[in-house]
Parts: C-alpha cells; structure tokens; sequence
C-alpha cells in the first residue's frame, strides 16, 4: 500500500521552490535544490508534483484564482451598491454626498486588497515577469494583463451607466491609463522588502485618476458656444472695409 503524501511536506516544497524560482528563475531552478532546501527528498517531490512546471502552474492558478474572487466580489458589492441607491446625480459630485464617500471607501478597500493579493504573490509576479524566458510560461504576465484591462472596460463602462465616471472618454483610454498604473505599481512592488502603505497610494491615485474622470459639475461643463452673429451687409459695412471689394 502506498504511503500518503504529508500536507506539511507540500507546504514546504512550494515555499522552497517560490524561493528558487524567484532566484534563479523556472528555467535554471532544480528540483535538488528546492528539495534539499527543505530538507526533503526528490521522491518526496515527485509525490506531489510532476514537474517544478506542474508546481509552478499551481502557482499561477492560485493566483489567478484569488484575482478571479476579488473581481466577482466586486462586481457583486457594486451591484448591492447601486441597486440600492440608484444612478449618481450631479449634487453628489459638487458637494461630496456621503454615498460618493462611501463608495470611494468601498472602492479604496477592494483596491487594496487587489494590491495585498499581489503583494502577497510578489515572487510568482516577480518569476512571471522576469523569470520565465524559454519556457511555457513566457508571456503568461501579458495574457493576464490584457485580461485585466479587458474587465477595466467592462467596470467603467457599469460606472459610467450609474453616472460615476465621465462618459466622454473611451473605456479603452481609461484602461489603458489604469493598467499603466497598475503595472508598473506591480513592477516596483516585486523588488520590494517592506510592504508599502497601499491606502496611502490608493488615496493618492484616488485623487489623481478618480478626480479627473469624475463626471464635471454643471458649473464646470464646457459653455454652449453662442450663435454667431449674422455678417454685416455691405451698406453697413465700414468705409474701409468695402472699398477693398471688387466692383463689377
């Protein structure tokens, strides 16, 4: 009878071999090394995974997983949000009405745990992006980007339906303005050992990015140009101006 697999045995085979591939990257990290790391041997790998790709893929997967819940939550708390209190108006822009507070709190709080997901996977982003080169993997991280701004289209288009953000800007060009942030926010946080305080950046990206989509106050809109005046005829044009016309 086979012997069972040890869950803590599993448990430490990923977090040798998140440190190997961070280090070393998929392609050169060895299945000896993960093992000896946690002071395991490679039949005790094998019993748990097929491959250091198979173990990597689990990785991925996970994390995709857990991005997977946060955006379903979301959209399900946006939902609640508005059918509760309706489409914004105007007055909740100009004079900051409690609901606007209180979804830029909601939206504040799942933001920042999108970036402790992503914080707490930095070394699988960190292999993604910098580590997997001449594998299966290479060009993982893009697929999964264009995924993202794919549902950054899909959010502001359900925000501009309730009246939060404008809608005279493309959800293409706010997509690509968010995941640009995103990106190299994610880009920066890999290289980090201290964890940075994500509500103080999101509050700073808040004001940034929110304020400037925010839908104007009717103080502010653009003025209606008005009717041009109807040109002066000829006898009521001035001396000057006439005798530059030709005469028949």
């Amino acid at each position: 009878m086979a012997r069972p697999a040890d869950p803590n045995a599993r448990s430490a085979l990923v977090a040798a071999a998140r440190k190997q591939f961070r280090e070393h990257g998929l392609q050169r990290a060895r299945i000896e090394d993960i093992t000896s790391a946690c002071g395991l041997s490679k039949g005790a790998f094998y019993l748990h995974f097929e491959s250091k790709e198979a173990l990597f893929l689990e990785l991925v997967t996970e994390f995709e997983r857990q991005m997977d819940a946060l955006f379903e939550r979301r959209i399900a708390e946006e939902d609640a949000f508005f059918a509760k209190g309706g489409p914004f108006r105007r007055n909740d822009f100009v004079d900051g009405s409690e609901r606007l507070a209180a979804l830029v709190a909601m939206q504040t709080r799942q933001d920042t745990e999108t970036l402790e997901l992503m914080w707490a996977m930095r070394d699988v982003i960190h292999v993604l992006i910098n580590g997997t080169q001449g594998t299966a993997f290479d060009g993982v991280i893009w697929q999964a980007i264009d995924r993202e701004q794919l549902r950054v289209v899909d959010a502001a288009n359900r925000l501009k339906k309730f009246g939060v953000i404008r809608t005279d800007i493309s959800s293409q060009v706010i997509a690509m303005v968010l995941m640009g942030t995103w990106m190299l926010t994610m880009r920066q946080m890999v290289s980090r050992t201290e964890r940075p305080d994500f509500k103080a950046l999101i509050g700073e990206l808040n004001v940034l990015v929110g304020e400037g989509m925010a839908p104007r106050p009717a103080s502010q809109a653009a003025p209606r140009r008005k009717p041009s005046r109807p040109r002066k005829s000829a006898a009521r044009r001035s001396p000057r101006s006439v005798s530059l016309r030709k005469t028949p």
